[in-house]
């Protein structure tokens, strides 16, 4: 009984081994899970991989779109990684990035040091650099690698690299969540962005403008006090403080606060005390030698202060400050940045508003006035039938509304990128840039040596089965003989699944068009895994032009439209085509909202290239020249009723 309960010394540690790793590994994973602040989370992974595994230095890298960017990076020549970035699939840690993989190796250094544990078994390879992905969800999150031991020889073992493939699996679904977390907060942001936006451009008031910032803000940021004031003269006058309806010019406190914004404002750029004991900067350490007994008289850890100017000058300065050092992230100081443009943008407006001289241009519309009625009355007959007829002119007639586009740009028309469906080398290419070819047409062949191989080795299990199934039979063992039968039916049922696949070596045009690829025939002996892009297909017959159509007009447009365009290889020729699709989802830039529309050209000569300059309108519903120069200050005019009365 004792023989059969006993167990090897080995195989004791090793589960002592693998307890100690899990029970690790789920105290970590709960520290990852605490934050969802991807800024804070990145430090507390590097940091929690580099003590875990015991490495001396290491890199974090995190994928953006196609690309690796190294974020954090520790020990030697790795420190200067820091803001370096790789093409995902090129270098060490973009392979392992690329291909999702466990950790991969670097085989250690031909070091006396390492001699003996590179000379072990399979279980106990060691090495002196380590490197895994980080998936979360089929998604890859970054890659984390890690560089030598800081105990033993300076290589790391098999257990070190199970120990970091459940770190990164464990970092990359916190750093994926946190992720997912930052983008729903910047949504939100922005949506209290555009709220305070509305609010305060729904009045030229000034004292309301700033009554609404300063309180409205507290939706985006985490502050304990928050002011904003007016700078004239290198004089600040605080007008508006978060939480009180009126200011009190006498409060102790507040004459302190007036003596930072006026230093703010005098400074003319924004400043972020990121903490009073701790200062990260000169002009923070400057800011501190300043005002630190204020700071500590008011517990203010830290502040931001920001002030609100054009190109006219400094008009103001909006601040928040906190008892807790570091308040505010990144993304809150943008949101305050953006925040403080806007407040900038409704003061100046308000202060001009306040400036018009309504009773000069009154008085001139009077004299004005006077004058007409002095005049004789056939004059004025004359005058009147003349304007008449003006009004009938600039009513009546009617004609197509040009609507300018954005940024137009031309591409081929059923453009198809066409991909490999295996694995492998390419050994023939069928076609050439510019080459028309028909569906179903020979466009390259690939070699997939090692499919070949296993099919090979597939048939020859599938003709032993058979061969040992007939041997069974001659036995009379029909038991063996229908075993046998089975695992060569199911080899054969292999065999053709694998002579498909070799048949996909041989890639051809899904649709007819033309190659658009250049330089094919030096993809002649590269290598392509499946799903990569071997070359693409497209008609330029007629080609697809999309341009940006502003919100104002998008209404405008119509599918069937007629488009006319010039482009400047040929300014003197006009080109048309038509609307076939208006997007729904719009872009953004530079402040700007625009929507795509997609228009087909006719480009029979092959005179239109892709990405070529040009200038198109889209000839919308007619509408009257009165209508035209009209419609923009009618917008204005509707739009500053409602909002001042709505």
């Amino acid at each position: 009984m004792s023989d059969v309960l006993s167990v090897p010394p080995a195989s004791l540690e090793e589960l002592r081994l693998e307890v100690e790793r899990l029970r690790l590994l789920h105290s970590i994973a709960l520290e990852f899970n605490a934050t969802l602040d991807f800024d804070q989370l990145l430090p507390q992974v590097f940091d929690r991989v580099l003590t875990a595994v015991g490495a001396s230095g290491g890199s974090l890298w995190i994928a953006e779109g196609e690309m690796l960017h190294c974020r954090l990076a520790l020990g030697g020549s790795a420190a200067r990684l820091v803001g370096a970035q790789m093409p995902i699939g090129t270098g060490f840690v973009g392979d392992v990035a690329q291909k999702q993989r466990t950790t991969m190796v670097m085989e250690a250094a031909r070091d006396p040091r390492f001699q003996e544990a590179s000379d072990t078994t399979e279980d106990t390879v060691s090495s002196t650099i380590m490197a895994t992905a980080m998936v979360a969800g089929g998604v890859t999150v970054g890659a984390v690698q890690v560089v030598d031991k800081r105990t033993g020889t300076g290589a790391f073992n098999a257990h070190d690299r199970e120990l970091l493939e459940g770190l990164a699996a464990a970092a990359a679904s916190s750093l994926r969540n946190a992720q997912l977390h930052g983008s729903e907060r910047r949504a939100r942001d922005l949506a209290v962005l555009l709220e305070i936006s509305r609010e305060i451009t729904a009045t030229l008031d000034i004292d309301r403008v700033l009554q609404s910032v300063v309180n409205l803000a507290s939706r985006a940021l985490t502050f304990d006090r928050g002011a904003v004031g007016l700078y004239e003269k290198g004089r600040c006058d605080i007008r508006a403080v978060a939480g009180q309806e009126t200011v009190d010019p006498d409060d102790p406190r507040l004459r302190d606060l007036i003596a930072r914004a006026e230093w703010a404002a005098g400074r003319g750029e924004p400043l972020y005390l990121t903490d009073r004991d701790d200062p990260a900067s000169d002009a923070e350490r400057l800011f501190v030698t300043v005002f630190g007994q204020d700071l500590v008289a008011d517990q203010v850890r830290s502040g931001l202060y920001l002030p609100l100017k054009d190109e006219e000058g400094v008009l103001g300065v909006l601040l928040f400050e906190s008892a807790t050092a570091d308040f505010a992230g990144a993304t809150q100081r943008e949101v305050a940045a953006i925040l403080a443009n806007q407040t900038g943008v409704a003061l100046r407006n308000a202060q001009l508003y306040h400036q018009v001289p309504m009773a000069d241009a009154l008085g001139a519309l009077a004299a004005r006035k006077q004058a007409l009625l002095s005049l004789p009355r056939r004059r004025l007959q004359a005058f009147a039938g003349i304007l008449l007829l003006l009004l009938a002119a600039l009513t009546l007639i009617r004609w197509p509304l040009r609507v300018p586009g954005e940024n137009p740009v031309f591409r081929p028309n059923g453009f198809m990128p066409v991909r490999v469906l295996v694995d492998g080398t390419v050994e023939r290419i069928g076609v050439r840039e510019g080459g028309w070819v028909r569906r179903g047409d020979l466009l390259a062949v690939l070699r997939a040596t090692p499919l070949a191989a296993e099919r090979q080795a597939t048939e020859a299990d599938a003709a032993t089965a058979d061969r040992l199934a007939s041997l069974a039979t001659s036995r009379g063992d029909p038991a063996e003989e229908r075993l046998h039968r089975i695992r060569g039916d199911a080899l054969r049922r292999e065999l053709a699944l694998l002579d498909e696949e070799l048949a996909l070596t041989t890639v051809r045009a899904p649709v007819a068009g033309m190659v658009l690829t250049p330089r094919l025939e030096e993809r002649i002996g590269t290598s392509l895994a499946e799903g990569d892009q071997l070359l693409a297909l497209g008609r330029t017959d007629t080609l697809e032009l999309e341009l940006g159509v502003d919100q104002r007009d998008i209404l405008r447009i119509r599918l069937g439209q007629e488009i006319r365009l010039r482009v400047d290889a040929l300014p003197s020729r006009t080109f048309s085509g038509q609307v076939t699709s208006i997007a729904q989802l719009p872009h953004e830039q530079d402040g700007r909202v625009w929507y795509p529309v997609r228009a087909s050209v006719p480009n029979p000569e092959g005179l239109l290239k892709a990405e070529m300059a040009a200038h198109a309108r889209v000839l919308t519903a007619p509408a009257s020249a009165a209508g035209r120069v009209l419609r923009a200050p009618v917008r204005w005019v509707r739009l500053l009723w409602w909002r001042l009365w709505a």
